[in-house]
């Protein structure tokens, strides 16, 4: 039971029934009476209370007249609807009115405290929900969309914010799921000309011989089944940007014909001696390890270079637990339209934040979107959750297991911005060190802490 003070009042027109509320609450809350309609208007509307207790059958009137119009004025007051009456009908209605609960007379005092306790529960969670919402919303608008306050999130939307007005290459970089589709849009809606396109291709999704042709486009004729022209994405994404996911997945063929396109900015159309140019940014993404898929002759060099302006590493949803009571509240209400207001509890949420998510947000939405359709309840608890999520192995081993994680995504993120700073001035360690925002001697201390040459580049 919540130990603070709470201003009740207890609209009750039995002398029996409020001495009852007047021995299981008196000691613990300050109690004021109303023993009718009349009184009961005259004291709520001078008088704000934490919780009314309601008697449905008045005197001068019915306690449902009062819970509508205490819900006008305040549709956030905490009403607890009472009666002799235990009729389903009459229950659904005072819910449907707004009422926290329903309890039946003669009161009890464990229903008594249980129904108290349960509704000024439910309110601290909405209004922790509220707060979190906002942060989310204010996230949101801050970063374009991308929703996080890890550092390693931060980090990623100062990057994108200083690719405002360039045409750099953006190479994306991270685990399947992570949300880099995310921070690309995210980096396309730094420029202020909402009309600029934003043309998303999944390279794996795509049969590699009908990927050339949704690239550079058509001429009608040009191949069996071309019935018409059609126009390539890259010209599609002319004067805006191109986002290319799972750039790795392409054949070495078609690898070659887009490092000519990225260079000259010229596209030729399937069947056609037609030259067109398209001023575009790319910005690609992949979930493979590039460097190792160069070193197995699956990924041209020279096309990595082009495709790496700026490199952007997004760590994995385990690296960034801070996050996740975020993206649950940005899902759940992305999700509101089809599943109503639903909230989960704090320790709810502390078992996702324990789980390790190897399929990352997208595994985290999956999720989300299946307790929703399997239970109707407002409010998930730890019961809620599937079986899998509350005995992972981070879940048994605790808090432990989860930091190692941590840490060890942190080191390696930490190391892959310093590599890419260093790349991006050859080897200059004070224009690196500049841009990252740390002195030359921090540079130095970091690198010696990450196992780093003092030459080392790359």
């Amino acid at each position: 039971m919540e130990t603070q003070k709470l201003n009740i009042l207890i609209v009750e027109d039995d002398q029996g029934v409020r001495q009852t509320y007047d021995l299981l609450l008196g000691d613990r809350h300050p109690l004021t009476f109303a023993a009718n309609c009349f009184d009961a208007h005259k004291k709520w509307k001078k008088q704000d209370f934490d919780v009314i207790f309601l008697d449905i059958s008045l005197p001068d009137g019915s306690g449902l007249d009062i819970l509508r119009a205490v819900r006008k004025k305040n549709p956030e007051q905490i009403v607890i609807m009472a009666s002799v009456i235990q009729d389903a009908r009459l229950i659904v209605d005072s819910i449907k009115l707004g009422a926290s609960d329903y309890i039946t007379k003669p009161i009890e005092k464990e229903v008594l405290l249980r129904s108290l306790e349960r509704v000024l529960q439910n309110r601290k969670l909405e209004w922790e929900n509220s707060l979190l919402r906002e942060k989310v919303k204010q996230t949101e608008r801050m970063h374009n969309g991308i929703v996080g306050q890890s550092l390693a999130m931060r980090n990623i939307c100062d990057v994108a914010a200083k690719l405002k007005g360039t045409q750099t290459p953006v190479l994306l970089m991270g685990e399947s799921g992570v949300g880099k589709e995310v921070i690309a849009l995210a980096i396309h809606k730094q420029e202020e000309n909402t009309l600029r396109p934003f043309i998303a291709v999944n390279c794996a999704a795509i049969p590699e011989n009908l990927l050339e042709s949704e690239l550079f486009g058509h001429e009608k004729g040009a191949f069996t089944g071309a019935s018409q022209a059609r126009q390539g994405k890259f010209i599609q994404a002319n004067g805006g940007d191109i986002f290319l996911d799972e750039i790795a997945c392409m054949s070495p063929t078609l690898q070659a014909k887009l490092l000519r396109v990225l260079q000259d900015k010229i596209v030729e159309p399937l069947g056609s001696a037609r030259k067109i140019r398209s001023n575009f940014r790319v910005i690609a993404a992949t979930n493979q390890d590039i460097q190792a898929a160069i070193q197995k002759g699956r990924f041209r060099q020279d096309l990595y270079y082009r495709l790496q302006g700026v490199e952007i590493y997004v760590p994995p949803l385990r690296a960034r637990t801070e996050d996740i009571s975020l993206l649950v509240e940005h899902l759940l209400r992305e999700l509101k339209p089809q599943f109503g207001v639903r909230h989960f509890t704090r320790r709810a949420v502390q078992y996702l934040m324990k789980y390790d998510w190897p399929g990352n947000v997208r595994e985290l939405k999956n999720v989300i979107e299946n307790i929703l359709i399997l239970h109707p309840d407002e409010v998930l608890d730890e019961r809620h959750l599937p079986l899998h999520l509350k005995q992972s192995r981070s879940g048994r081993n605790g808090h432990t297991t989860m930091f190692a994680h941590l840490r060890d995504n942190l080191k390696s993120f930490e190391k892959d911005v310093i590599v890419s700073a260093l790349k991006r001035y050859r080897g200059n360690k004070s224009r690196a060190a500049k841009e990252l925002g740390i002195s030359r001697s921090i540079l130095y201390r970091k690198m010696k802490a990450l196992g780093m040459e003092a030459g080392e580049e790359c």
